[in-house]
């Protein structure tokens, strides 16, 4: 089964590496902030991200990011226009928030790249993370999330 996989991802980033003037692979790294406003907490996380670009507009967007005694980890779609220094893009993303137990999550919102290089980009984020909570008094929460990274292509 890992075979497989691993096989399919070679092929899509093949593909994506014929079809993408941009380089299909990117790695970087991310400070982000959420205020959960149900539980009145506003933890700061570090992260790492991937990012798998399938054409100039198309990329999986994956990203993990540890705070002080929470972790989230997500994985979507991240779709928009590139220019030479510039791209604009929206994002949805699912995954799992980790605070005293796991709760789906979904992230929506909208992605400003600088590119000071051919290599390297800056990000800037602004999204919806949206926590269900489950039953209860806490429910479904939306939650605002900015973030600011940088990133290489390989």
């Amino acid at each position: 089964m890992i075979r497989v996989a691993g096989t399919v991802l070679l092929l899509l980033i093949a593909e994506a590496n014929g079809h993408c003037q941009s380089s299909p692979v990117e790695l970087g790294v991310q400070v982000t902030g959420v205020h959960l406003h149900k539980i009145d907490i506003t933890p700061v996380g570090i992260g790492a991200r991937l990012f798998l670009n399938f054409t100039e507009r198309a990329a999986v967007d994956a990203e993990v990011t540890r705070y002080s005694g929470e972790a989230s980890a997500l994985v979507g779609l991240k779709s928009g226009f590139r220019w030479n220094r510039f791209g604009a893009f929206g994002k949805a993303r699912m995954g799992l928030w980790h605070l005293t137990r796991n709760h789906f999550a979904m992230d929506l919102g909208g992605v400003l790249e600088l590119y000071p290089s051919r290599r390297t980009a800056i990000r800037i984020d602004a999204g919806d993370t949206i926590l269900f909570y489950g039953p209860g008094p806490l429910g479904t929460v939306h939650n605002f999330q900015p973030g600011l990274g940088v990133s290489y292509r390989f």
